[in-house]
């Protein structure tokens, strides 16, 4: 399981508890989400020392948020491409949060086109599938896939299409909580729905489906 850094003191939190609970196969990645992109100058000098931790694996959630725009544009995307920067000095794969934001954001990662990238909640629909799979990357998916919205058929469909090599699954906890539990507060526990509605969609068993998901991640996070 990876717990995913959001900011400085969520990263520091994130190695800590990754570190306390490895024998649970815990692992953590660092980070500055663009909602957080504001109240930084530069990367955090501690981050230098912190990704070498052996239960860090990525960097992330970065990214691009237009929907909220909690931080300016300007300083999302410079914060953003500091960190690419960072991932890249480092080789370490990237963790990507892009809401209402596709268009600037691959125009960044066509610089950055040697990183392995994961589209965490993938929303481009079949729009920008082609753009994003031609980098090395994966989407992930999450309680979304549960959901009866019809508004929804489009990310099923998506879903549906990508080999299924290129896909992870997530619960993006505390948020997006999975039917029979929207509406309270996500737990990873939760992932068992994700799973259940994912090997429906792909016609496959979940114990097929849980195989495939763990060789995915792990040839993308190289953890044991």
């Amino acid at each position: 399981m990876l717990i995913a850094g959001c900011d400085f003191e969520d990263s520091c939190e994130a190695v800590a508890l990754s570190e306390d609970f490895s024998q649970f196969g815990l692992y953590a990645s660092i980070g500055i989400h663009p909602h957080e992109s504001s109240r930084y100058e530069s990367i955090p000098d501690a981050f230098s020392r912190l990704v070498h931790d052996t239960k860090v694996v990525a960097v992330g959630e970065i990214g691009l948020d237009y929907h909220y725009d909690h931080s300016p544009r300007e300083i999302q995307r410079k914060m953003f491409e500091a960190q690419l920067e960072f991932a890249e000095r480092e080789k370490m794969p990237v963790i990507l949060h892009i809401r209402d934001a596709m268009n600037d954001a691959l125009a960044i990662l066509s610089d950055y086109g040697g990183l392995k990238m994961l589209f965490h909640c993938y929303s481009g629909g079949f729009k920008y599938l082609d753009d994003v799979l031609e980098f090395d990357s994966m989407c992930a998916f999450g309680g979304a896939l549960t959901w009866p919205s019809k508004g929804l058929g489009e990310l099923r469909d998506v879903f549906r299409k990508i080999p299924l090599e290129r896909i992870l699954l997530e619960t993006d906890s505390p948020y997006m909580t999975p039917v029979p539990f929207r509406g309270k507060t996500n737990e990873p526990a939760y992932i068992k729905h994700v799973y259940d509605k994912a090997a429906e969609l792909r016609s496959m068993t979940v114990e097929e489906l849980a195989s495939q998901i763990e060789t995915n991640a792990k040839e993308f996070f190289k953890w044991e």
